[in-house]
């Protein structure tokens, strides 16, 4: 029987405030006013609301995969593999963070396809995510399979893109997975991975929360030739793109500036 699948995506323009706390997720400063912070009192359990649900184990090997999708698309965008797009001089190569990870999976714990409000920490205070989803009428999931396809949805949205949008952002909603996956100085991620049933199909939820977010009124990565704005030298693998070390600015910035989509 022929599968029939669905694939529902939501992306987010971050929402912070300075943050003074890296570890007390209760603190108000980690988000605005008035929004609870996804790590406040919580447990890393998951949801009553959850049916036949497990998590995706993010070992080494789905690690690299998930990285490696990532990297490997900046790096395509770096070197004007793209043909309508600029060359990107300062995209950063991503790496792994276990806090960031933490975060998406206190968000899929919930078994539910949204996004959580704030998820910023002391060192990422303008912390972005991307969300998708992917339903099936058959209940085997190759994890890895499934990770690259949601990864590519985010990417296929490069269509929608152009060096306007890229020299300075502004609301596009068709994009903004897009942007997110490229933002040059968003140079950490972490991932969460669930699968569960609702109706009769198994649905697979993949979050990932970035260092850096969608910020509107900004370039989303500087132009020139591939690798010539890094400061700490060029990658040897992705040699597109600058070392996973490169410095860069994730510092807060005035909450007007950030937008919601989805």
């Amino acid at each position: 029987m022929t599968a029939k699948f669905e694939l529902l995506l939501l992306a987010l323009f971050g929402s912070v405030a300075l943050v003074l706390c890296q570890e007390d997720y209760c603190n108000p400063d980690l988000c605005e006013s008035g929004v609870t912070h996804i790590g406040c009192n919580a447990k890393n359990e998951l949801s009553s609301e959850c049916v036949e649900a497990s998590k995706f184990t993010f070992d080494d090997k789905l690690k690299k995969v998930l990285l490696d999708e990532h990297n490997n698309y900046r790096n395509q965008v770096a070197k004007k593999e793209l043909k309508w797009l600029p060359r990107a001089s300062n995209m950063v190569r991503m790496d792994w963070d276990d806090d960031l990870a933490y975060l998406a999976e206190l968000n899929v714990n919930k078994c539910e396809f949204e996004h959580d409000k704030c998820h910023n920490t002391k060192k990422y205070p303008d912390s972005g995510q991307n969300i998708a989803m992917y339903g099936s009428s058959e209940d085997t999931v190759d994890a890895e399979a499934t990770l690259k396809k949601l990864v590519q949805e985010w990417w296929d949205e490069r269509h929608f893109a152009g060096p306007k949008l890229i020299k300075k952002l502004y609301m596009k909603e068709k994009a903004l997975h897009f942007t997110m996956l490229v933002r040059s100085n968003a140079s950490r991620v972490g991932c969460a991975m669930i699968k569960y049933k609702k109706g009769d199909n198994t649905w697979v939820q993949l979050v990932c929360n970035y260092s850096y977010t969608n910020m509107i009124g900004t370039p989303v990565y500087g132009h020139g030739q591939a690798c010539s704005g890094c400061t700490a030298g060029c990658d040897t693998e992705f040699d597109g793109l600058c070392v996973k070390d490169e410095p860069v600015d994730v510092g807060a910035v005035a909450p007007a500036a950030l937008v919601w989509a989805g």
